[in-house]
């Protein structure tokens, strides 16, 4: 009995060595990189680098760098088993410099190269002077139309291109001429007021040939109503005249009966302005003059009574004015009589109040005018006597009496 306890006993024993072998291998795992105690100590070094990253990363990244080396190792034992090419990457690693030295010399000849082999090889093998006057030609096609004609004369007497390079140039464009005149001929209308005529002349002015005009002409889309309008709304920005005028002026454009009525009837222009245009360019051109002569301009029965009282009552000029302006040339021209005064006046039909105005404010000393006639009528008649004279004086230049009588002591008679 005592010996089977004893044996017993040996066996707990046993069994408690074997325990407290386990439990110290666990100790020794706890400091193996990864573990929950290498954790801590990442969270430690965090808190007191705050935050320098530096201090942590070297040891996150140290399996990986022993797990590097070790692949390195091995691919190393693995090269050595290659004798002939151990040797090539120091070869290679001693070449680097010449080898990036060669392509900047020879960096610009790829550059030329590699720009012509882009372009066409008709434009490649043509001349500098042609590709110019090729590149010249393109930026003036593009921006607007032209005739053959009329680009190869942009390239020769604008660019002073070679007219044999300017040809080239132009031919290599590849245009349909026919459908360039199409084109110029619509931009025309929608950029003017053009009529048949003037837009068949706006084409050959343009250079294109006879055949092109005729087919540009056959082919645009033009609005004759609008065109006729147009043409005289410019009419009124540029010219002066009556809706008479204007109908002639739009006849002679040859647009048709139709379509001048519709432009009549629907155009922009101011009439009342119209007439007080042509009222003040009168006046301008025929200074001084009497306010009958502005009214004899409205004699076209196209005019509305209201436009010409309007051009009247506006027109920039003082009548009064007018009639004493001209009563200062007739007397500068000659010695006359206040009589002979009032009378061209008249004649060219000042009215009576602009007249009395005239005789009133040209402050004339008759007497003397008087003596410059009887000077004037000795020379033509020397042996005259005083009663002779006298009735020249009164008689045919409208003195009166005491006029002539002033003037015939004058002179001696």
């Amino acid at each position: 009995m005592k010996k089977r306890f004893q044996i017993i006993l040996a066996v707990l024993l046993c069994f408690s060595l074997l325990l407290t072998a386990c439990t110290g291998g666990g100790k020794d795992e706890s400091s193996k990189p990864g573990t929950a105690g290498n954790d801590s100590k990442f969270a430690q070094a965090e808190s007191s680098a705050e935050p320098n990253s530096e201090n942590s990363k070297p040891e996150e990244s140290q399996p990986e760098s022993s797990e590097i080396q070790e692949s390195s190792q091995q691919a190393e034992s693995s090269h050595s088993n290659r004798p002939e090419a151990s040797s090539k990457p120091e070869e290679s690693s001693s070449k680097p410099e010449e080898s990036s030295s060669k392509p900047e010399e020879s960096s610009s000849k790829p550059e030329e190269s590699s720009g012509n082999s882009d372009l066409p090889d008709w434009l490649r093998d043509a001349t500098e002077s042609q590709r110019d006057a090729y590149n010249a030609a393109s930026e003036y096609y593009s921006n607007t139309f032209y005739s053959r004609q009329g680009l190869i004369d942009v390239l020769v007497y604008e660019d002073d291109f070679d007219e044999d390079d300017a040809e080239w140039a132009v031919d290599q464009l590849g245009v349909d001429w026919k459908k360039e005149a199409v084109g110029y001929a619509n931009y025309s209308l929608d950029h003017g007021a053009y009529s048949r005529a003037s837009l068949w002349d706006s084409l050959y002015l343009r250079l294109f040939t006879e055949e092109e005009c005729n087919y540009g002409f056959d082919n645009c889309n033009p609005d004759w109503y609008g065109e006729a309008v147009e043409m005289a709304d410019a009419f009124g920005e540029n010219m002066i005249g009556s809706r008479s005028d204007l109908w002639v002026f739009l006849d002679n454009h040859d647009f048709t009966e139709a379509e001048i009525d519709h432009a009549i009837a629907n155009n922009s222009i101011d009439w009342k302005m119209m007439a007080l245009r042509i009222a003040n360019n009168y006046v301008f051109m025929n200074a001084p003059c009497a306010a009958y002569g502005v009214k004899m301009q409205f004699m076209d029965l196209s005019w509305d009574s209201s436009e010409i009282e309007y051009a009247l009552a506006n027109v920039d000029a003082d009548f009064n004015e007018m009639a004493l302006d001209r009563a200062r040339e007739i007397i500068a021209d000659m010695s006359v009589s206040q009589a002979y005064v009032e009378y061209a006046l008249m004649n060219e039909q000042y009215m009576q109040s602009e007249i009395d105005y005239a005789i009133a404010n040209l402050y004339c000393d008759w007497n003397l005018e008087a003596v410059g006639a009887a000077w004037n009528w000795l020379d033509e008649y020397p042996d005259s006597t005083h009663d002779e004279l006298h009735d020249l004086l009164t008689i045919n230049s409208w003195f009166t009496d005491a006029e002539a009588d002033y003037a015939c002591s004058y002179v001696g008679k």
